[in-house]
């Protein structure tokens, strides 16, 4: 029983053995048929791929990227005028800003030479972190009115240009859409807020836009030269001596200097030859006159002149003329007035010393009256509907008490007594800036 029951064993275990390497077989027949499979798909995607890439080219992808980007880009930017800058029309606008005797008329003038470079313009003056529109032109022009911009107010975070022109302190260059529509007109094409500094920091912006029809003249460049200057012109206003300035003369020598010969021209007939000498000696002396003025002065100029010029300058004022006396000690003190207006060719201050106490004299009172004219202008600039309010009352002094007598203690430690004695420059300039002409209207 023994022998037996080895024998029925070893039986299964060949019968087990025999059943698992056939499953092993048929396990590794199915595994290669599926590897055979896979492979021959992995092959087949492959290729599909590499021909996919092989058909895909980037480059027009890129030439059209670049092309939308470059199409952005421009329409971002507002387009030049044609031609670029013109010099000449700069500093025309330059000049008639500078020409201005006042804060006032400076400003004025700016908003108008800007018309030439945009199709509006208006100054917004800073106070405190608010933009308030001080006036405007063009607008009425272009479907709404000027007076609308004097109702402006652009407190922090309505206009985000503004808020970076206060903050940045730069130029913003825009469309000026959402500014041109609280301003009352249509919607422009380009903008610009330019910063004015006076006195070393932001005091105002100036706003210049450009319909479609405008856009070929709006000039970015000569917009900043120009408000730029303004402000220098306005901080200097109450020092400066010449004006307008010879450097932005229209060349007055070449205008005064003797006509260029004519051009060649038939002889003139024979029976009358003095033309000739005629129109040559016109030339001579025209050159001699020059040269006169050019000289120094002649001897007649070396003596006490004051006497004269007062008798030849305003002869119905001057009382009946003495007996001609030796040269007086000291001209009496009536005809001083007058000779303070005189200004001498060059030379003539070595040869009349005497005369330089009267020019200094001259020079205190021509700058009181600029430093009164400066003050002034800038209470009105400042206190615009005060101004108009206490002209039609008759009360300005008492709208704007506090800086009338602000101002007026600023004159008064700046001039020196002798002139404040003699004068009282800055009543005068209270009288025609701010009452207009009219004294009843400051309420004094």
């Amino acid at each position: 029983m023994a022998v037996r029951g080895d024998e029925v064993a070893s039986s299964i275990e060949a019968h087990v053995r025999e059943a698992i390497e056939r499953m092993v077989g048929e396990i590794r027949s199915s595994v290669e048929d599926v590897r055979t499979v896979v492979d021959s798909q992995l092959k087949a995607a492959l290729q599909s791929v590499q021909a996919d890439v092989n058909s895909i080219s980037f480059l027009p992808h890129i030439q059209r990227t670049i092309g939308e980007l470059e199409e952005g880009y421009k329409a971002a930017k507002p387009a030049a005028p044609a031609g670029g800058a013109d010099a000449s029309r700069v500093k025309r606008a330059i000049q008639a800003v500078e020409t201005s005797k006042s804060q006032v008329d400076v400003l004025n003038a700016l908003l108008e030479q800007c018309l030439q470079f945009g199709s509006r313009a208006a100054l917004l003056i800073l106070r405190g972190e608010t933009f308030s529109g001080w006036k405007g032109v063009g607008f009425s022009a272009h479907g709404g009115n000027d007076e609308m911009v004097k109702r402006f107010n652009a407190a922090p975070g309505l206009i985000p240009e503004l808020d970076r022109v206060l903050r940045n302190e730069q130029v913003v260059i825009w469309d000026g859409a959402n500014l041109s529509t609280r301003l009352g007109v249509s919607p422009s094409q380009h903008g610009v807020l330019v910063p004015m500094v006076i006195k070393d920091k932001v005091a105002a912006a100036v706003y210049v836009d450009a319909t479609a029809a405008d856009a070929a003249k709006f000039d970015v460049a000569s917009l900043e030269l120009l408000v730029f200057t303004t402000g220098l012109l306005i901080d200097t206003l109450s020092i400066r001596r010449k004006i307008p300035s010879p450097s932005l003369s229209e060349g007055e020598t070449a205008a005064a200097a003797p006509p260029p010969p004519p051009p060649a021209a038939p002889p003139p007939p024979r029976p009358a030859p003095p033309e000739p000498k005629e129109a040559s000696s016109t030339v001579a002396i025209s050159a001699a006159q020059m040269r006169e003025m050019m000289a120094p002065p002649r001897t007649e100029f070396n003596v006490p002149s004051a006497e004269q010029f007062a008798t030849s300058a305003v002869p119905a004022v001057k009382p009946a003329p003495p007996p001609p006396p030796p040269p007086p000690a000291a001209p009496p003190a009536h005809d001083e007035r007058p000779s303070t207006q005189y200004v001498p060719p060059a030379g003539i201050r070595s040869g009349a010393s005497h005369g330089a106490p009267q020019d200094d004299t001259s020079k205190k009172h021509d700058e009181a009256r600029r430093f009164a004219r400066l003050l002034v202008s800038e209470i009105k600039l400042y206190n615009e509907s005060k101004v108009e309010q206490g002209r039609k009352n008759k009360d300005l002094y008492e709208r704007l008490k506090e800086d009338i007598d602000r101002s007026r203690q600023m004159y008064d430690e700046r001039i020196p007594d002798e002139v404040r004695k003699s004068s009282n420059y800055f009543y005068d300039e209270l009288v025609r800036i701010l009452a207009d002409g009219d004294a009843g209207s400051l309420g004094l």
